[in-house]
């Protein structure tokens, strides 16, 4: 099937654009089970019953350093380095600008509900800016891309579109996170962006954005890649910065 063309002037406009059916469904679907028979193995051999989420659940419960392993694992998983790499990925990069696309960071996969995060910021995450965090090149950016289908109900993202052109407006750090105090004006223009299995988003690193409210009971689970220009002349004079730190820890068995 082709894929709709790219609308650059969106992107550039807006500071978002959605690209449809831009990656195979089979390939979303596969990922998606990979993460999940992570946790599957592991709540299947302390005997939980139940579906995926109430297995989860116990894990959380009874086993919360198992149940953050899986979840580190999960962030490894070949085929999510893989999705990040594909060569559309790195032609849409070229094609918003990016002259010498390079890897912010790891690939991150989510796996979002009330019930399995210590604190509300673990689930949903208020207004913010990605930029904050990632302190790369100007027009750096994020592909958001669903791994269920995007939905109000689930908590899609939301975003304000053109905040990018305002530049950086963090008031406040919270767990890396450059947060923003929106107007009530800003709280009116806030855009959801509901998305089938298949298509993604890509933004803009200072684009405003959060998650919507959960009001289901399904997880969200979802996966981002970030991404720098290694020929933005500002990153360059401020010597390639890399705020990302990555170390094993001491043996542990």
């Amino acid at each position: 099937m082709e894929r709709p063309a790219l609308d650059v002037s969106k992107y550039y406009k807006e500071g978002y654009v959605i690209l449809k059916d831009f990656f195979n469904k089979d390939d979303i679907r596969l990922l998606r089970e990979e993460a999940q028979q992570i946790f599957y193995n592991v709540c299947e051999d302390k005997k939980y019953t139940g579906d995926l989420l109430d297995k989860m659940k116990l894990l959380f419960t009874f086993d919360i350093n198992a149940f953050q392993n899986c979840g580190k694992q999960a962030q490894h998983l070949v085929n999510l380095w893989k999705l990040s790499l594909q060569d559309r990925v790195i032609r849409t990069l070229h094609a918003v600008g990016l002259r010498f696309p390079n890897i912010c960071t790891r690939p991150v996969l989510y796996f979002n509900h009330p019930d399995l995060a210590v604190k509300k910021l673990y689930h949903t995450v208020d207004a913010h800016q990605d930029w904050r965090s990632m302190q790369g090149s100007s027009n750096a950016c994020v592909l958001w891309v669903p791994l269920v289908k995007m939905t109000k109900e689930i908590g899609c993202l939301q975003v304000l579109p053109k905040s990018h052109v305002h530049g950086l407006r963090t008031t406040s750090i919270d767990g890396g996170f450059g947060m923003v105090n929106l107007t009530a004006e800003e709280e009116e223009k806030m855009e959801n962006v509901e998305l089938e299995v298949g298509d993604a988003l890509l933004f803009h690193s200072l684009l405003i954005h959060r998650s919507g409210n959960h009001t289901n009971n399904d997880i969200r689970w979802s996966c981002h890649f970030r991404y720098n220009d290694l020929e933005d002349k500002e990153f360059i004079r401020r010597g390639y910065v890399h705020p990302y730190i990555y170390r094993p820890v001491d043996e542990l068995l």
